[in-house]
């Protein structure tokens, strides 16, 4: 197996896709399936998750790390991990991931990862038995962080416990060199540009549960995408749905 990072998304990808986002969207993801919501979508558009709220879904999501007006939850996984969502549909907004879907919903199958279900993630990478597997950062504000990278060095030693026989292409090397002098995986989320933006606006606890490793057995890969204006909507479940 091939096994490729990305410290930003660059695409056009083909067969398996990771995408990472540790701070916040891909931790919250697992996190409300753990939590059994039946069904997730992402967006990045505001306009775009309030008229599917129409239908019913409850609206989660951020602007510069808080909820915009008229969402029932911000992107806070501390909070969230207390909500009332067994069994409702959901709409995400969030500004990182989301805006990469359309880059990376291209290939075979993509699945949302972090720090939080990583075990998962390479279970479920190993299981679907690709011959290249790409592991793409989502980065904040456009640029790399710290913190998708060192995931993405995590879900790489992972693979490679599991799969002995692979080529790393890419900024693998690059990332699992510089996640080694980082053993806790807490320091990178905490210097990264995400984190310390968390920690400017009072959500340092967010940062703490983003670095809790393979917590989670869930798995969000993307089923379909529903076409709308101005952004679609791309839905999730759990993978061994």
């Amino acid at each position: 197996m091939k096994i490729n990072t990305d410290l930003l998304p660059s695409g056009p990808y083909e067969g398996v896709v990771v995408l990472i986002d540790v701070l916040r969207t891909c931790t919250v993801a697992p996190l409300l399936l753990d939590r059994g919501v039946a069904e997730l979508a992402l967006t990045p558009s505001l306009r775009s998750a309030k008229e599917a709220a129409q239908a019913g879904a409850l609206l989660i999501g951020e602007r510069q790390g808080v909820p915009p007006e008229g969402f029932n939850h911000g992107n806070s996984p501390v909070q969230l991990a207390n909500a009332e969502v067994a069994g409702r549909s959901v709409v995400m907004v969030s500004e990182n991931a989301p805006r990469w879907l359309s880059v990376t919903a291209g290939g075979s199958d993509l699945l949302l990862g972090s720090l939080y279900n990583a075990a998962a993630v390479a279970d479920a990478v190993v299981a679907l038995a690709p011959a290249r597997v790409d592991l793409v950062a989502a980065g904040f504000a456009g640029e790399p962080d710290l913190d998708d990278v060192v995931c993405a060095a995590l879900i790489a030693n992972l693979i490679q416990q599991r799969v002995p026989d692979v080529t790393l292409l890419g900024a693998t090397r690059f990332a699992t060199t510089l996640a080694r002098s980082m053993p806790d995986p807490l320091e990178g989320l905490w210097r990264s540009v995400a984190g310390q933006y968390l920690r400017s606006i009072d959500l340092e606890g967010d940062v703490a549960f983003a670095a809790r490793v393979s917590t989670s057995s869930s798995v969000p890969r993307l089923q379909r995408i529903l076409q709308a204006e101005p952004e679609p909507l791309y839905y999730f479940s759990a993978a061994n749905s």
